[in-house]
């Protein structure tokens, strides 16, 4: 477990998870307070500078992804030879303990996770970054069921790294495409292969291949035929059965062009027009194409050699006979003793040649090792074929298409590069032929937006619009290739014709009449009318007032314009004939407060007259006369005409007051009523 705080900002609160690689710490960023996850790599991997190298770079690269079924790499570095990645921290469990508490997952929420985990797939893709690891344990299911891919970048830098130091292929044995497990080239497609080996998983419960090593596991991806779904669960559609098919065909080039293709077929792929489609038939597995032939290394034909046998034949010597003769004279005795002798050196003379041959023609026949050479991939086929004729190769050619190798490029050779062969050995080098044509796909009808994600790996789409109000906006009208026609995507250029609503200006409708609007707008297909009427002081009746939309207004859908015909000037209202008011004013005489009397006396008294002068009498008439000796309010009758007034005249123990007369307005006297 690394030091309890990381770089003095990632506090470790706990272990949550680990691999064969690395193991995984939840901790707390001290500065962002937030929870993240620590992957720190073990110690066997810290130590090698060429894997440490390509794991920053990878980490850096995973890192400037921005996607949301990816985890988000926060940071990444190195503290007392510990190497370390910061990622998002998701709560939830993997897809495969999600696919074990299920036992197996219906097909609308296998499709659902699968769109998911594509997308994420198709992005790193796009980012130039193959996961090579596909699998349930690296996907997360968060609590609302988002899925998360994690890893990206680590496994390619650890398969890299592993494969240079073991010449072994790194990868879950039981999602590893064929082109994975004989060590091949590994492109976009391995990572779809895998995909689909999931998408099989998610349905049934378990992996498509097992056995009892993972040698022979990898053997069943190479050359046995991929398990049908359907045949197991009757009820999945054949469409969820064909993209399973065609993304693990053995093949990379017989699978989906590109995650983007991959995820462009499950758009549709529950819809019910493709339940019961035709079923896709797998690629027979070719095996002298597929079938890894393992390199014989230098030490092992040394010992053939050793295990040589050398048989030396043994010499016939004529024997020589002959009768004694008692009577032979000495002479015959001496000619016998040199045949003899001279038989004798020739015999030997005769050893010492068959020895010498059987050292000196084996160094005639022995052929020299050679080191198949570096960085042949990629490069043009005819430089390749004559540094390997240079090297006293054989060289022999298969063609196939390719997305990613240009034309007349090396995609793949056997043995690999670095592997020891004898001079004149046979050397087989798979050529491109560019990218596969195929039939041009039919995108008419179809809204622009969904048009251009099925012409992703097309290399231009150029889009042109056509006013027409004959089918809704933004769907396509034609295409040009055509569907059907032969296409290779990466080079072609695609022109749509795009349908977009006439744009209208609208006009200014004043003083029009109601034919008039009728005629210059009754046939525009983007223009409802609708009609009122209104007075107005100063417009000719049956003329129009206003309009909604206003004058200049630009009209690109269907819209409603609501037009105001004058109905002339409003008509006078009549005024009612007013009638006289006739009403009781009250009318306060105020004393003016004295010192307190004696009991015995008399209180003062004052004479209030008042008169008044209204529509029964122009001269002052007499209304009130009394004494008062306090403070009175007066009912005084009044009768006014409409336009006139009343007025009254108050006269205290004979003299007019001061304020004298009072008026009051005809508006006054109705107020009173």
């Amino acid at each position: 477990m690394p030091q309890k705080r990381v770089s003095d900002r990632y506090e470790i609160i706990r272990a949550v998870g680990g691999g064969g690689m690395a193991d995984v710490y939840l901790a707390k960023d001290l500065i962002l307070d937030r929870d993240v996850a620590v992957k720190v790599l073990k110690s066997q991997f810290a130590e090698d500078e060429e894997f440490i190298r390509r794991f920053r770079r990878e980490a850096h690269s995973a890192a400037a992804m921005s996607h949301p079924n990816i985890v988000n790499i926060y940071d990444v570095g190195e503290e007392e030879n510990e190497y370390y990645i910061v990622m998002e921290y998701v709560e939830g469990q993997t897809l495969k303990e999600y696919i074990s508490a299920n036992q197996r997952l219906s097909p609308e929420e296998t499709v659902r996770i699968l769109r998911q985990v594509t997308s994420a797939v198709a992005h790193a893709h796009d980012n130039h970054i193959v996961h090579r690891d596909i699998k349930p344990q690296n996907i997360l299911i968060s609590p609302n069921g988002t899925a998360k891919v994690t890893d990206f970048g680590i496994s390619r830098a650890i398969s890299d790294a592993t494969i240079t130091h073991t010449n072994s292929v790194l990868g879950s044995v039981h999602y590893l495409s064929p082109e994975q497990a004989r060590g091949g080239y590994v492109t976009y497609q391995s990572d779809l292969y895998s995909l689909g080996v999931v998408a099989y998983e998610m349905l049934t419960g378990h992996v498509p291949f097992t056995a009892d090593t993972p040698v022979s596991i990898a053997i069943k991806h190479m050359q046995d035929t991929f398990p049908s779904v359907k045949e197991k669960l009757s009820f999945v559609p054949q469409s969820l059965e064909n993209l399973i098919m065609t993304a693990v065909a053995k093949e990379p080039q017989n699978r989906y062009l590109s995650g983007h293709t991959m995820l462009a077929d499950l758009d549709t792929i529950l819809d019910p027009s493709r339940v019961n489609e035709a079923a896709v038939v797998p690629v027979p597995f070719d095996e002298n194409a597929t079938r890894a032939m393992p390199a014989v290394s230098s030490k092992e034909s040394l010992a053939d050699n050793d295990q040589t046998k050398v048989s030396s034949g043994a010499v016939n010597q004529d024997t020589v006979s002959y009768e004694r003769d008692k009577g032979k004279s000495n002479q015959k005795k001496r000619s016998k003793a040199f045949w003899v002798k001279t038989g004798t050196i020739i015999g030997l003379v005769m050893l010492a040649v068959i020895l010498f041959l059987f050292w000196w023609i084996p160094s005639l026949l022995h052929v020299e090792d050679v080191e198949i050479p570096d960085n042949l991939i990629g490069e043009a086929f005819d430089e390749v074929e004559e540094q390997l004729i240079d090297l006293n190769l054989v060289v022999e050619a298969d063609y196939r298409f390719d997305d990613e190798i240009e034309e007349g490029h090396v995609i793949s050779h056997n043995p690999e590069a670095g592997r020891m062969v004898k001079e004149e050995s046979t050397i087989r080098v798979m050529v491109s032929e560019g990218p596969e044509p195929m039939q041009m796909i039919d995108v008419t009808g179809e809204t622009r937006e969904r048009a251009l994600n099925l012409l992703e790996e097309f290399d231009e789409v150029e889009i042109q619009y056509r006013e027409t109000t004959d089918t809704n906006p933004d769907t396509v009208l034609e295409q040009d290739p055509e569907a059907g026609e032969e296409v290779i995507p990466a080079v072609t250029s695609v022109t749509l014709t795009i349908s977009e609503y006439p744009v209208f200006t609208m006009p200014n409708l004043a003083d029009m009449n109601r034919d008039e609007v009728l005629e210059l707008l009754e046939n525009e297909p983007l223009i409802n009318l609708s009609f009122d009427e209104d007075y107005h002081p100063s417009t000719e009746e049956g003329k129009v007032i206003s309009q909604n939309p206003g004058r200049g207004a630009r009209i690109d859908e269907p819209t409603t314009v609501n037009v105001v015909f004058s109905m002339g000037p409003e008509p006078e209202e009549e005024e009612e004939p007013e009638e006289p008011v006739r009403v009781t004013v009250p009318f306060e005489v105020s004393i003016p407060e004295i010192e307190e009397e004696v009991n015995d006396e008399e209180p003062e008294r004052y004479r209030v007259q008042i008169s008044v002068t209204d529509m029964n009498s122009q001269v002052p008439r007499q209304v009130i006369d009394r004494e008062i000796t306090e403070t009175t309010t007066f009912d005084v009758p009044m009768s006014v005409e409409p336009g006139e007034s009343g007025f009254l005249i108050l006269v205290v123990d004979g003299e007019e007051f001061d304020d004298s007369p009072y008026e009051y307005t005809y508006e006054q006297l109705s107020d009173m009523q």
